[in-house]
């Protein structure tokens, strides 16, 4: 029974971690594309003084790669603690209908 709350408490702590690595994204692209959010009439008042905060305190937007690299960190801590699936099916599309996809949308 210990043994399965462990599990569960890791796999919230999973969850959490690839949460954070979404927020980072997100947070990256309002922050890096603010121009046009600006133009497109999104503006939140309140985000914006918490991330000039962020900036003025730990540099967080200093370069593109800051932000983005812990993004990716808390994605590869979070796919560590997971644990896969030996024989789980898979299917996968055939090239054909891949490359229609391609077409369709770059159309």
């Amino acid at each position: 029974m210990q043994q399965e709350d462990d599990l569960r408490g890791l796999a919230k702590v999973m969850e959490f971690m690839r949460a954070i690595s979404i927020v980072f994204i997100v947070i990256h692209v309002y922050w890096f594309c603010y121009r046009s959010f600006v133009d497109m009439g999104i503006n939140i008042g309140v985000v914006d003084r918490i991330l000039l905060n962020f900036q003025r305190t730990a540099g967080l937007f200093s370069n593109l790669l800051i932000t983005k690299v812990f993004a990716v960190i808390f994605l590869a801590l979070s796919c560590l603690g997971t644990q896969g699936v030996k024989n789980q099916d898979i299917r996968r599309f055939p090239f054909g209908i891949g490359a229609v996809f391609h077409e369709l949308v770059d159309a």
